[in-house]
């Protein structure tokens, strides 16, 4: 059954290990609980996408739009695919200062299905997932797939510091700026020097949230002079 969605070929009954091709999946990016998550019930959804990607996983901000503005389906052209028809809404000046980095992130996802079936074609259209995202430094990076996603934040250092606030928030239930404000800067260096290993975060997280709780309060609080 799982083949339906990841693709393979199993022969016989029972769990087997399969090969995926790399160039279609991407680890958690294109695993389908998240990919169906952000997705409406019958197609897919490059805004939400687009803006998980743009938040948690690249770490950029984005401002609340000027007005809100929903994705009324049933007035658009049926003829169009999902990507012809976000352009089309989201391409006024004033969605564009935000759309101009969610829109292409998302678009690099469109090869799966509301459901996060790997797709060709929509609408009788070929997938177009290839798009032109400007990253926060002011590089051009050309898109063509969650691969490139993946290989891009992988080596971001503001991707790195996402990381590492997703986890702490989800470990301390807290936000690392509560901690100091080296905090984050320290636990990005010793990710970084461990080789990006995620068991010895977790560890410096828990030392670092266990040593906070040790402190007195008269001693974490500057003194009067006097």
């Amino acid at each position: 059954r799982l083949c339906a969605i990841y693709g393979g070929d199993v022969v016989g009954t029972g769990l087997k290990r399969v090969a995926v091709d790399p160039a279609h999946r991407a680890g958690i990016l294109t695993h389908p609980y998240l990919l169906a998550l952000f997705a409406y019930h019958d197609n897919t959804s490059p805004i939400h996408r687009g803006v998980f990607l743009t938040r948690n996983i690249l770490g950029r901000m984005l401002k609340p739009p000027p007005k809100a503005v929903s994705f009324n389906d049933e007035t658009l052209d049926p003829r169009l695919t999902m990507r012809e028809k976000i352009t089309l809404i989201t391409s006024e000046n004033a969605c564009m200062s935000c759309h101009s980095v969610i829109n292409p992130l998302g678009f690099s996802l469109e090869n799966f299905d509301a459901i996060g079936r790997w797709r060709m074609s929509e609408k009788d259209k070929r997938i177009n997932a290839k798009s032109d995202y400007m990253t926060a430094s002011g590089n051009l990076l050309v898109l063509s797939g969650a691969r490139d996603i993946a290989d891009f934040a992988a080596g971001s250092p503001v991707a790195h510091g996402a990381f590492i606030n997703a986890i702490f928030n989800h470990l301390a239930k807290q936000p690392i700026a509560a901690y100091g404000s080296n905090s984050l800067i320290d636990l990005r260096k010793g990710f970084s020097a461990s080789l990006f290993n995620i068991k010895a975060l977790m560890v410096e997280i828990v030392k670092l949230h266990a040593l906070r709780d040790c402190i007195a309060p008269d001693a974490a609080s500057p003194q009067p002079a006097g």
